[in-house]
């Protein structure tokens, strides 16, 4: 799995707070969902400090084709809902992380995506970036990294390899609009030393 565990268990620690969702799929993957991203991890994957921090947060995993939200009041089970990333939105197209950070509304740093072929610019929360480590990746069990997230302009970022999928929302930020809206065009995409 390319996610930084540290990150990851963040990350499930804030959304439990509200209800993070878990599940697993039919097909042995395990799902995760905070309110504004998603995670699938194949289970022979998830790595053992990382399956400990799920059941130590939560209590249980799910039985396959099973999922429920998990709150300190409990976990409630849920029916007919997804149990994986769904990837059918995102095609090919991919976008370049800038080096360019803006502060949000809530003190949240953003990250700054460009598609290099139109220009057009699209806000993350920078955890969506930092949370990436292709040294975690079990090369040897046939696991590949990931190199840029792919995009779907309604359905935000995705980054995904034979064995994990991470989907995080774009942000909308009304605080840095006119700041947004200058960027629009130039070429924001860090230069490559030869």
């Amino acid at each position: 799995m390319f996610l930084k565990q540290s990150t990851l268990n963040s990350l499930m620690k804030q959304a439990y707070k509200s209800g993070l969702v878990v599940a697993q799929s039919e097909d042995e993957w395990l799902y995760l969902a905070g309110s504004y991203w998603e995670i699938s991890i194949k289970m022979g994957y998830i790595p053992k400090q990382t399956m400990g921090n799920i059941i130590s947060l939560v209590g249980e995993i799910p039985k396959p084709g099973e999922r429920f939200r998990a709150t300190k009041d409990g976990n409630q089970m849920e029916t007919e809902m997804r149990l994986s990333v769904n990837d059918a939105a995102f095609g090919d197209n991919t976008l370049t992380i800038t080096d360019v950070m803006i502060v949000g509304t809530q003190g949240t740093v953003q990250r700054i995506l460009q598609d290099e072929y139109t220009g057009v610019i699209y806000l993350v929360n920078n955890v969506f970036v930092n949370i990436i480590d292709n040294g975690m990746i079990e090369k040897d069990k046939g696991e590949y990294g990931v190199e840029a997230p792919y995009f779907e302009k309604n359905s935000g970022i995705l980054w995904k390899n034979n064995v994990c999928k991470l989907r995080a929302c774009f942000r909308a930020d009304d605080k840095n609009n006119k700041i947004l809206e200058n960027l629009e065009g130039i070429d924001l995409t860090p230069e490559v030393i030869k």
